[in-house]
């Protein structure tokens, strides 16, 4: 599957010394198994939604309304649904992975959509808190949805997964 893909910079063998600088010396010398098992590379699908929020505020004059359009990108993660706002989307390169790499999507693609643009109204309201909410009328409209995806270094460590951002 022909996929964009968020450059990496870490190779295996730095992931796995970077574990092992996080373990703490008391837990190596007391257990004796602190052998790092199988380290392999995932994918996980990051969605970024791009947004265009038209607000109009109403003035005493009859036909004369203060409107402003601005765009608002944010990212958001669809393994945990963590989500932000960003300036600028990442660069990507296109490559090939296999499905089986690819860590599935816990958040359906419309529900993604709705709960980010009531999080953005959320954070517009509270920054329009000094004008009265009843003049200011806000339409958000979604412009642009994009997949690309992140890779992590997952290493199984005493049976548990260890998710390693690069």
């Amino acid at each position: 599957m022909r996929v964009e893909v968020i450059d990496m910079e870490q190779t295996k063998n730095e992931a796995k010394k970077y574990i092992l600088k996080k373990i703490p010396l008391v837990s190596k010398v007391f257990q004796f198994n602190s052998v790092i098992g199988d380290i392999k590379l995932e994918y996980i699908e990051f969605k970024v939604l791009i947004y265009e929020v038209i607000s109009k505020k109403k003035n005493n004059k009859i036909f004369r309304n203060e409107t402003k359009k601005e765009t608002i990108t944010m990212l958001v993660n669809t393994y945990n649904g963590h989500s932000e706002s960003i300036d600028k989307i990442p660069s990507t390169l296109n490559k090939y992975i296999s499905k089986s790499c690819i860590r599935e999507s816990k958040i359906n693609e419309d529900d993604l959509v709705s709960v980010v643009k009531k999080e953005i109204i959320t954070r517009l309201t509270d920054r329009l808190r000094y004008d009265s909410i009843d003049k200011v009328s806000i339409q958000i409209n979604i412009v642009d949805i994009k997949s690309i995806y992140k890779p992590y270094w997952i290493a199984d460590f005493r049976g548990r997964n260890i998710f390693i951002d690069p």
